[in-house]
């Protein structure tokens, strides 16, 4: 069994974000770094049908909308944002958890630096290829 260190994610997040500021390429998009929980032995998701990732968004950044296949669970570990799921705007703090039913658009806005958990069914959708992921600039 794998050990997931909060001390080696936050290393992670950091440099993406680091090296983001040096002009190179690796986080998910502006302002927006993430860490995948993944098998040490096959690099496959942690989980055979979850999907676990650990998120860190700058302080004033906006994600860009996103819709995918399966639903998703998300909890504020630290900070401050605005979730928009579907038409509903939430306002988000350290404990919250709020959820993103399939083909939901989900945009959020970082108040203060954001921590955030994500767990998610994608993995059973990709097995089955039904996975289609769709980022705002692909519209």
């Amino acid at each position: 069994m794998a050990a997931y260190r909060w001390e080696h994610t936050d290393a992670a997040l950091t440099a993406q974000l680091e090296l983001e500021s040096e002009g190179a390429v690796g986080v998910i998009e502006s302002g927006h770094a993430g860490v995948r929980c993944s098998n040490p032995t096959t690099g496959k998701d942690a989980l055979v049908t979850i999907r676990t990732e650990m998120r860190r968004l700058r302080a004033g950044t906006r994600t860009v909308p996103v819709r995918s296949v399966g639903s998703a669970v998300w909890q504020v570990c630290d900070g401050e944002a605005v979730a928009h799921v579907g038409d509903k705007v939430f306002e988000i703090t350290k404990g919250d958890l709020f959820a993103v039913p399939s083909w939901y658009e989900i945009t959020l806005t970082a108040r203060t630096p954001v921590e955030l958990f994500r767990f998610s069914d994608e993995p059973v959708y990709e097995a089955l290829g039904l996975a289609r992921p769709i980022r705002a600039e692909q519209k």
